[in-house]
Order: C-alpha cells, then structure tokens, then sequence
C-alpha cells in the first residue's frame, strides 16, 4: 500500500511539473484519476487542466468533448466559465450532427451530475437524439430521459417529446428500465395518464423480474406524481411479499410511505416488512427512518418488533434531523405508545434545540396538539412550557 501510494504522489508531481506534455486527449484521463484523490497537489492539476480545457474548448471533436465533459463532472468543482464553453460547443457540434447516440448518453448524464442547468444544451442534446431515430436503442434512451429529469428542467414541451418517444420503446423495456421510467416523468411533474399506462401494462408483464428496489422506486413515482393506480399496487404488493428479504432499509421506507398515502394496508405485507424492518433496524438513515414509522403509524400499525427496533435506532439518528422530521418522529412514537425516557431524552431534546421551526410549521399543528396530549408536561418541561405559551400568545 505504501509503495502504491507512493507511485500516485509521483505521478501527480509529475502532472505538475510537465503539464505541457498532457495533451487534449490524455486530459480527461489525469482529470478523472486526480478526482478520486483528496490532496492538495491533485486539486491543482485539475485547475491547469481546466485552464488548458477552457483555451481549446471551441476546437474539441466529439469524442474529445464528450470525455473532457464526462471527466470534469467527476470533480465536483465548479469551473462555470469552462463548463459555459463546453455547453456551447456541445450545442455547435449537435447542430450539424455530430453526435452519436452514446456521446449523448455520457454528455446527458454529466451535465446532469454537474447540476448544470442551462436548457439550452439539454434543447441541443434532445433534437440531436431525435434526429437520430432508431439509431438509438432502447439502452440509450432511458437513461438519457433519466438524465433529463435529474437535472430538474422544466419544459413541458421536451417532457412531452420525450414522453411520446418514451412509449415507442416500452414493449422492449426491461423492468428497471421500466421503474426508472416512472421515476423519471414523475420528476418531471406532468401527468402523462397515456405513458403511464402503457408502462403500467408492461410492468405488469414483467412483475416477476422486480426487485424491490424496482417495486419501491415504482411506488415512490406514483406518490410523487399523485396518481392512485390499485391494479397495479395490487401487483407489486404480491410481489414484494416473495422478495421481502431483498428490501433494504430504504425500499421498506419508500414501500411503506407510499401505500400508506394511497390509504392501502395489506396486513401481511406490513406484517413482514415491519419484522425485516427490525432484523435490519441498524440500516436505516435517518429519512428513511422517520418515514417508515410514521407511515406505519399513519395507518395505526403497531407491531412490537418493529417498534422496539425502530425505536431503539431512533436515539442515534435523531440528532441528524431536522424540525419537521423530529416531530414526526415524535409523534410516531405517541402513536406507538412510547414512553422510554432514554428514548424520548434525545428525541425531546432535539425538538427543544429546534423550537421556533418545531411550532411553527402549521402543517404539523394537529401532530404537535396530539404529542402533548400524550405525553404531557413531564415528558420534556421546557418544550411543553414553550408549547403552552404558544398558546397564550395565539389567545
């Protein structure tokens, strides 16, 4: 290990001392291998690489500023005057047609990933891909609608485009690509009752090749877009009692949040996912975590395992979380009937560090009241008392 890290020291002295040897081609290469490395001297090789990509950003070749583009999006450095003229010279080149639909793919995702968010070169990247028509494979499309929707654009427009060529490709959809679909044009914010039933119906051709993450990330975009779909709920939750083994913490919290906002509550499913909660209760971040027991207590579900897991795993995330997950915490564990004070200690505590944003956010008022009600002013006498004179000052 030493001798290896010794030959990278070596190597990025030698990027310092011979920049001018580093040529457009072996550019992206350096910038990539210094991205992964946290030291000082890598940092400033990226900088006299962003130097050199920005003098010879208007003479790039496809090939060449798909991989200067792929590269510098792995820095998570913000060059915005080199990342201005690669946009422009993607939007050059894709005019005349010099784009395959690979480089759109790579170009796509990175500027996504770079969070760039200039419609312009996504307007450029789109027309070059429809141009290209069945040249582009079912492989290349989805994840460049995924790309699209994760750069959060919001052009009705290119959204409907890309949903009518969308359903040219799902009979030949597999089922990740379908999920990832629903999640993409859920992104997107628009109801498309048209794509999204013909996804639907592949995704019911194809329930017994989805794994939980599908069926959770399938059910996750259906909450988001607002969209009841019980045919297809019914499928997925049949299916996800033969993988429930595979649900990792965060498939059980999407899974869950999302059957409880449509009001559905299959007992056996929510039986075994609350006892695979408790045998994995260490996996779960802190999102994850509020999410799950409160969407269990939404729909008063209260099984003894799950609850003491959860409950447990709630005094070492709680200081992660912020004023609006603290009292759903808390008050899923009024619903649970929790009363523990080495558990609710940190709980309350954090929601007391949190005060002014705990009260007042009025869509959590009802919760706040019913809290109290439960606990009353023993539980945590500071926060009770800042509780009643909320009150008084409201009167």
């Amino acid at each position: 290990m030493e001798s290896d890290a010794r030959i990278v020291r070596e190597c990025v002295d030698y990027c310092l001392k011979n920049d001018k040897f580093i040529t457009l081609d072996v550019l992206p290469i350096v910038v990539t291998a210094c991205a992964n490395l946290k030291s000082r001297d890598a940092r400033e090789v990226i900088e006299l690489q962003a130097i050199k990509a920005t003098r010879n950003a208007r003479y790039l070749d496809p090939k060449s500023l798909t991989n200067v583009v792929s590269a510098f999006s792995k820095t998570n450095i913000n060059h915005e005057k080199l990342y201005g003229l690669l946009s422009k010279r993607v939007q050059t080149l894709a005019k005349v047609g010099e784009f395959e639909a690979a480089h759109l793919v790579i170009l796509a995702h990175s500027f996504s990933h770079l969070r760039f968010r200039d419609k312009y070169v996504y307007g450029a990247i789109a027309r070059r891909m429809f141009s290209l028509r069945e040249r582009v494979t079912v492989n290349e499309l989805t994840p460049l609608i995924v790309s699209f929707s994760q750069a959060g654009l919001k052009d009705t427009k290119l959204s409907k485009r890309l949903a009518s060529k969308c359903m040219e490709y799902v009979d030949s959809m597999n089922a990740e690509q379908v999920a990832l679909m629903f999640k993409a044009f859920a992104r997107f914010g628009i109801r498309y009752d048209q794509l999204f039933g013909v996804l639907t119906n592949r995704a019911v051709e194809l329930i017994d090749e989805f794994n939980a993450q599908y069926i959770s990330t399938t059910l996750a975009a259906f909450q988001r877009i607002g969209i009841n779909n019980p045919e297809l709920f019914d499928n997925l939750a049949e299916r996800s009692l033969a993988v429930i083994q595979d649900h990792d913490a965060q498939d059980i919290g999407r899974t869950i949040t999302a059957l409880a906002h449509f009001g559905l509550k299959d007992e056996e499913l929510f039986r075994r996912l609350a006892s695979h909660a408790a045998t994995i209760s260490d996996q779960f971040e802190p999102y994850a975590l509020v999410n799950t027991m409160h969407s269990f207590a939404r729909t008063s579900f209260l099984q003894e395992d799950m609850v003491v897991a959860l409950s447990e795993r709630s005094v070492y995330v709680c200081r992660h979380l912020d004023a609006g997950e603290a009292r759903r915490l808390l008050w899923s564990l009024a619903k649970f009937q929790v009363r523990e004070t080495r558990i609710l200690t940190p709980v309350f505590n954090r929601c007391l560090a949190m005060y002014q944003d705990f009260f007042s956010d009025p869509t959590g008022s009802e919760e706040v009241e019913e809290i109290f009600d439960f606990y009353g002013p023993n539980a945590c006498p500071p926060l009770y008392q800042l509780y009643m004179s909320r009150g008084s000052q409201q009167h």
